[in-house]
């Protein structure tokens, strides 16, 4: 991936990471962190490795916990 794709995801995490809060599961019934993970993997083409998207799913739920290994994955696929 190039360092645009890696600003892109992350920009994105940040976003929905920003949104989400442990109750939204209840409050919105249709709501999928699974879609929130692709969505935010989208740029990276169609096959993202799986922990990657832990990593996505880690830091949408926990910001500060799991930000450094986020972000340090996400640059760390910059090979562009």
């Amino acid at each position: 991936m190039n360092k645009h794709t890696a600003d892109q995801i992350i920009e994105r995490a940040g976003r929905l990471a920003i949104l989400y809060y442990a109750e939204i599961p209840a409050d919105d019934p249709d709501y999928s962190l699974a879609d929130d993970v692709t969505w935010i993997l989208e740029p990276a083409g169609d096959d993202p490795p799986a922990r990657l998207r832990e990593l996505v799913a880690q830091v949408i739920i926990d910001p500060t916990g799991a930000r450094d290994a986020f972000t340090a994955a996400v640059y760390g696929a910059v090979t562009e």
